[in-house]
Formats: structure tokens, C-alpha cells, sequence
């Protein structure tokens, strides 16, 4: 594929809501949690003449609480979906488009990569690169091969995750034959993160949320 728009046109391929059981729980939790602050702070700005200390201190209790729930159920809940993750092998392909254009919200940088799952058919992706220190990440060299799984049959999220034998026989086949996989590989739409506000549905959980939370540590402070 000759260089160009690679990113855009892989991206357009779509995105599927982030809708698994696991991802609507930390969704309303994650909403739960920004209400009781949303709640307490609407108190505090209008009613502190009637809080005590406890009073102060009682939102930070509650976000701990919730916090802690949500996590928990979290945990729970995903471990009960079924591992549908494959392994696969990705190679950078080159892009015109610039660092700038390609980097996230989250200062990564978006790299778009051809992938052959060990079972299935090509498809082409992206994978983010990012840095865990304060230093800015590095883009990743074109003609790059590295051993993912890809998250679910269909989409075209990827995780890193260590190498099988068969993974690095395949790398090693890639590395002596650039053409093995071609570059025009169908892009593959990707799922949404949980707190995206899209479709209209997860606006609905996640805003939905918010308000019961605020509701709830209102009355609650009205009350100590």
C-alpha cells in the first residue's frame, strides 16, 4: 500500500458501543462516583451553614465506597465473560500522515498495523503507543512485527500479551517475506471505551448516574 491517509482510513471503519456487561458497570459506577461529588459540592455552595465536620468529610467516605463496589462488581462481572481473545502477529505499515495527527487525548500516538490472526482472516488496525514515564511516546518504525492477540473476533482492538511459539515462527516467516500479508487488508471497527458518552445510550447510563449519585449524598448530607 502506497503511504497516505492510513490512520483515517482505518478508523473510519467505525466503532461498536461499548456495551459488555462489565463495560455498563464501570459506566454507572464511574457515574455514581462523579455524582456524590456533584451532590456535595451543591450542599457545600448553598447549604454549609447547616453541615457539620462530619458532614465535610462524609462525601470522600462515600466515594471510597462506591469506588471500592464498583471495582469489586467489576472484577466479578468480568470474570465471567468468556476469553474470546486470539493471538495474532502485527506489522507497522507506513502513513503520511504526520505525529501530530495521529496523537490521542491521552498523548499516544496511533500507529496503523496489518494483522494475520494464527486463525482467521487479515485485517488492518491500529495500536496506540504510549509512554509510562514523563517522556512523550515514541512512533513506532514501519516494518515493525509484534506478537497481540486481538481482543474479539471482529473488531480490530489489540492488547499486547507474551509470545506463543507460533507467533514467533510466524514473525520470523513475516520478517523474511515483507509481502507475506498484504497491506490492503479490510480495516476492522473498533469497540468504544466505556466512559464515551456514544451511542445515546451510554450517555443515558452514564448521565443517569451522575444524578442518582448527586440525589443521593444531597439527601444524605441534608440529613447529618
Amino acid at each position: 500500500m502506497s503511504s497516505t491517509s492510513v490512520v483515517a482510513s482505518i478508523t473510519s471503519a467505525g466503532f461498536v458501543p461499548a456495551d459488555r456487561p462489565h463495560d455498563r458497570v464501570q459506566r454507572i459506577f464511574s457515574g455514581l462516583f462523579f455524582g456524590t461529588f456533584i451532590g456535595s459540592l451543591i450542599v457545600i455552595l448553598f447549604f454549609s451553614q447547616n453541615m457539620s465536620l462530619w458532614g465535610y468529610l462524609l462525601p470522600f467516605v462515600v466515594a471510597l465506597l462506591i469506588a471500592g463496589a464498583g471495582l469489586v462488581v467489576w472484577r466479578s462481572v468480568k470474570a465471567k465473560q468468556p476469553d474470546n481473545s486470539v493471538p495474532v502477529v502485527a506489522k507497522v505499515i507506513g502513513t503520511d500522515e504526520s505525529i501530530l495527527e495521529r496523537t490521542t487525548r491521552n498523548k499516544g500516538i496511533m500507529c496503523p498495523v496489518v494483522v494475520r490472526p494464527l486463525d482467521g482472516a487479515d485485517f488492518r488496525s491500529v495500536v496506540v503507543s504510549t509512554s509510562e514515564t514523563k517522556e512523550p511516546a515514541i512512533d513506532i518504525k514501519p516494518g515493525t512485527i509484534m506478537a497481540l492477540r486481538q481482543v474479539e473476533p471482529g473488531l480490530g482492538d489489540l492488547v499486547t500479551a507474551p509470545a506463543t511459539d507460533e507467533q514467533r515462527e510466524l514473525m520470523e516467516r513475516w520478517a523474511k517475506n515483507p509481502k507475506l500479508v498484504s497491506n490492503r487488508a479490510p480495516a476492522l471497527p473498533t469497540r468504544r471505551a466505556p466512559l464515551e458518552r456514544a451511542p445515546f445510550s451510554s450517555a443515558v447510563e452514564f448521565y443517569a448516574s451522575i444524578g442518582i449519585g448527586a440525589a443521593i449524598m444531597f439527601f444524605i448530607l441534608q440529613i447529618v
